[in-house]
């Protein structure tokens, strides 16, 4: 059962159920892009090291440290036939080391309305959860 959680939780994020250079809400942006390219490249370093917050991690994998890097890793690189498309970014609110975007993202020739939480880690904004928009 914990081997299915990156997968099912990367799935909520997406269904609405629980960078570099410039401005907050550049990077934050970014940080989105990144994530979608992620997932379409099946890139589960860079999904599990730079782009989610600790906290979602270890929260998503049930472990912590080294296992929760590595099981997310795992799980994340297990999904297949998942290709995400981010049609439009609505809006992104940036309030000091938080912020919360709405994105139009495209899957299986659907477009969802999704909010994406991210916090700003070390200089870097992460994904911190998401919800239904």
């Amino acid at each position: 059962m914990v081997r299915l959680a990156v997968p099912i939780c990367l799935l909520a994020l997406l269904a609405g159920c629980g960078g570099g250079g410039g401005d907050d809400k550049t990077q934050a942006e970014q940080t989105v892009r990144d994530f979608v390219k992620a997932v379409n490249t099946h890139d589960g370093d860079t999904y599990c090291n730079d782009l989610i917050t600790k906290e979602f991690r270890d929260k998503t994998t049930f472990a912590t440290g080294d296992r929760a890097s590595e099981s997310c890793k795992r799980e994340f690189n297990a999904i297949r036939g998942l290709h995400l498309r981010l049609d439009k970014i609505v809006s992104t609110k940036v309030d000091g080391d938080s912020a919360t975007m709405t994105v139009m993202i495209g899957r299986a020739g659907s477009v969802t309305r999704q909010q994406i939480q991210l916090n700003k880690d070390d200089g870097n904004w992460k994904i911190a959860g998401g919800t239904g928009g």
